[in-house]
């Protein structure tokens, strides 16, 4: 590992973290001096602290704690998969699935032009030429909602992130690089389904931008993608480093292998502005 990508890494985490604290507390900008984390959207530290991830827990996972464990995981599914806060309110907690409301209520919002899909990431038709609504609600979620004790039975055995994002990540729209199933095993883990899991500081899902990030901190090829690497070790390496470099204003104690895979896919796209290797495709706008 490259002492200065290190330095570098938790420079970020701590920086990043603490213009989360002086926004909270009411500070005016800047909240830092550095131009590229003024200038650029950069996401929490930590996941939990994200608006959507905030208001979810508030309205959505929250108020429905006491709800079968098989409900639970089919929810955060619909959360992630339409991604939304606004759609998740509107439609509501599902304790029967109804594909047939979803794509009605989905459909109405986008001939409104009212928001149902995120912007934050993309959940693509796969090829498909049905409305993305239907070939979510039909393809994605419905399968998962037959299949939903099955998955809550792997979660109350296993009780491992991994174990269940494995379950997850077989179903349609749902595999590939496992974003999503990711997602919602994270989601999972700060709910009554998951929240025992015995893997949140010895495992993450490395997507790509974590393993640019890896490949920087250990001096490889920025797209060294070697289905070898074991980047699960190389994570938990860094998270063992971890008390060692994060200031005291950092909470040591949630910040688990989620928070390093996340935090080292936004510290890649940091590092990029700083070597003029490319930038962040939005610009930091403060929310009114």
């Amino acid at each position: 590992m490259l002492p200065d990508k290190l330095e570098s890494f938790f420079y970020w985490v701590n920086e990043r973290h603490m213009i989360y604290l002086k926004k909270e507390a009411g500070s005016q900008r800047p909240w830092t001096n550095d131009n590229t984390l003024n200038t650029f959207k950069f996401t929490n530290v930590f996941r939990e602290l994200d608006r959507t991830t905030v208001w979810m827990r508030k309205h959505f996972t929250g108020p429905n704690s006491d709800r079968p464990t098989e409900e639970i995981i089919f929810n955060c599914c619909l959360f992630r998969m339409f991604g939304t806060m606004e759609f998740a309110d509107v439609h509501g907690w599902v304790f029967e699935w109804d594909p047939s409301r979803a794509k009605a209520l989905a459909r109405e919002r986008l001939n409104n032009k009212l928001k149902v899909f995120t912007g934050a990431y993309i959940i693509t038709n796969q090829g498909l030429k049905e409305p993305k609504e239907q070939v979510v609600s039909d393809l994605f979620l419905t399968p998962v909602w037959n299949a939903r004790k099955e998955l809550a039975q792997v979660a109350k055995e296993t009780k491992s992130l991994e174990a269940l994002h494995k379950a997850l990540g077989k179903f349609q729209g749902w595999g590939g690089g496992g974003f999503m199933a990711y997602e919602v095993a994270t989601d999972l883990n700060h709910t009554t389904a998951l929240s025992d899991a015995s893997d949140r500081f010895t495992w993450a899902n490395a997507g790509p931008g974590a393993k640019r990030g890896l490949n920087r901190l250990w001096g490889r090829p920025l797209h060294y993608n070697s289905k070898k690497q074991d980047w699960n070790t190389e994570m938990l390496v860094l998270l063992k480093k971890a008390p060692n470099w994060l200031a005291d204003h950092v909470p040591k104690g949630d910040f688990d292998m989620r928070s390093i895979e996340h935090s080292l896919c936004e510290w890649d796209k940091y590092t990029r502005v700083q070597l003029g290797q490319g930038k962040p495709r939005s610009l930091y706008k403060p929310t009114v």
